[in-house]
């Protein structure tokens, strides 16, 4: 970009998290609803909001924000405006990602557009280091416990992309799901109940804490409730705005989170507990 001090609006808010990551938070001028952290931009004008349809964009506001730059993600178009929604010739940043490689690489292409590619790189240096770290921690020739996750929960998707390789790099064998990039899809109560997980761990997709437990609660109340690992206390549940669907710095507590809980190594936990058994992250 050859502006120096760029005007930019975040429409995913894994982006708005990198952003901040990057020492960049003070060009956001714009930003989707759905973007809750950090707390600085509390007071940064919402381009769009949530409705009936999952949300709607306010094209006039955008357009008055003039931004230089607009971050989206173009394969969820349920979740969050695409470029394709967006008035034309707005220059966009694509942060779409599949695998934990391609989230890796988010901060890099961030970075890229605005100029720092070197807070961009050393960005990349440590998740780098902290997934590694945490990886040393796992037994690598002991059979793991299976462990299934759920992203939203009526109806029942199991969660797909970078998640079946979090779990399976935790130590963990996924159900349902098992190959790293895979969309997310749905099943029928039938099918989770037969995969009968060891660990249930359900992420509602964008919901805060209240809703979180609303939504896990309701499903306790249903079949699923019956599954062993509720039964017998293995049920973690993360708070669907810090969880697995987001593909923001958030993911690398919580895949530490994991390995705690898979190797029963509960000093590795972050300090919020994300994911630990009977001390969910909400």
């Amino acid at each position: 970009m050859n502006s120096p001090s760029p005007r930019v609006v975040s429409l995913l808010p894994a982006a708005t998290e990198w952003l901040d990551l990057l020492g960049a938070i003070e060009h956001l001028v714009g930003r989707s609803h759905a973007c809750n952290t950090p707390s600085s931009i509390r007071n940064v004008p919402c381009v769009t909001k949530a409705d009936d349809n999952g949300w709607s964009l306010d094209k006039d506001l955008l357009t008055e924000l003039a931004p230089d730059l607009v971050l989206v993600q173009n394969s969820c178009a349920v979740c969050s405006p695409t470029a394709l929604d967006l008035p034309p010739n707005l220059p966009t940043c694509n942060l779409d990602a599949k695998r934990i490689e391609e989230v890796w690489g988010l901060p890099l292409a961030l970075g890229e557009a605005l100029g720092r590619k070197k807070s961009g790189a050393e960005c990349v240096a440590q998740l780098r280091e902290d997934w590694w770290g945490a990886i040393d921690h796992v037994a690598p020739y002991v059979p793991g416990p299976t462990a299934l996750v759920l992203e939203w929960t009526d109806p029942l998707f199991v969660a797909g992309h970078w998640t079946p390789q979090m779990i399976q790099a935790a130590g963990a064998r996924p159900l349902l799901i098992t190959e790293p990039g895979e969309r997310s899809i749905a099943f029928k109560a039938e099918e989770v109940i037969a995969s009968d997980p060891d660990w249930l761990i359900i992420s509602p997709c964008g919901l805060e804490a209240d809703a979180t437990r609303t939504a896990v609660e309701t499903l306790r109340a249903g079949p699923l409730g019956k599954l062993r690992a509720i039964q017998e206390g293995r049920l973690l549940v993360v708070e669907g705005t810090r969880g697995f669907s987001r593909p923001g710095p958030g993911l690398f507590p919580l895949f530490r989170g994991l390995v705690a809980t898979f190797q029963n190594k509960s000093e590795l936990a972050p300090p919020d507990n994300f994911g630990m058994p009977e001390e969910p992250s909400v």
